[in-house]
């Protein structure tokens, strides 16, 4: 929090603009930008993609009233989806739905779920496992497991994809509203016995 006001007070003492990238972390954090609503620290221009309409081909670049009369209604551009209608009806469906089911408090009720059930299978089964970032962005990894060399996380996510899970091995999961309750409960119980396979193979 303190590292991002301290770059919004350095990019406005320099007159440079701050920019966020929230192509990824969009809507899961926050229902503004996630630095704005996660630090209170508002950007300039926002940038958001994939969450904004569903998986549809639509991105979108928002930001101040001061950056839109500086340059952006000077500036021509075109785009190859403009006229895709479906990709915008995707976009306005997305965000009423996000905005009518709550969607960040959601998404951190059941990343909490899954993320103290991992912690608890993990203490139960004696591994020394750490599950980080943001509950809608959890990232579990292993103590022993080295930055570039992850055998342990590798045999849990390739167990759990077997098992009918699909759990990506390097960086940050993302859950979104499709990830019910019940769903991370079924998920949990393909973890407990994935953790199980890296305990028998490891030890710990």
């Amino acid at each position: 929090k303190e590292w991002a006001k301290e770059v919004k007070e350095l990019c406005t003492k320099t007159g440079a603009l701050l920019i966020l990238d929230d192509v990824r972390a969009g809507f899961r954090l926050s229902l503004s930008s996630s630095w704005s609503g996660m630090y209170g620290v508002t950007p300039d221009l926002v940038c958001y993609s994939k969450a904004i309409a569903n998986g549809h081909a639509l991105s979108a670049l928002v930001g101040s009233q001061a950056c839109r009369q500086a340059g952006a209604e000077k500036v021509f551009a075109t785009g190859s989806f403009w006229f895709s209608s479906c990709a915008m009806a995707a976009g306005l469906a997305t965000l009423e739905q996000l905005e009518k089911r709550n969607v960040v408090q959601e998404l951190e009720m059941v990343g909490n779920i899954l993320k103290e059930g991992l912690e608890k299978q993990g203490k139960e089964l004696g591994l020394d496992l750490k599950v980080t970032g943001p509950p809608s962005m959890p990232y579990l990894s292993f103590d022993e497991d080295e930055p570039f060399k992850r055998p342990r996380g590798d045999l849990f996510t390739a167990e759990c994809a077997r098992l009918g899970v699909l759990i990506h091995p390097h960086h940050n999961w993302f859950l979104s509203l499709a990830h019910t309750e019940q769903v991370i409960m079924d998920t949990l119980e393909v973890t407990k016995q994935a953790l199980g396979r890296v305990k028998e193979e490891f030890g710990q």
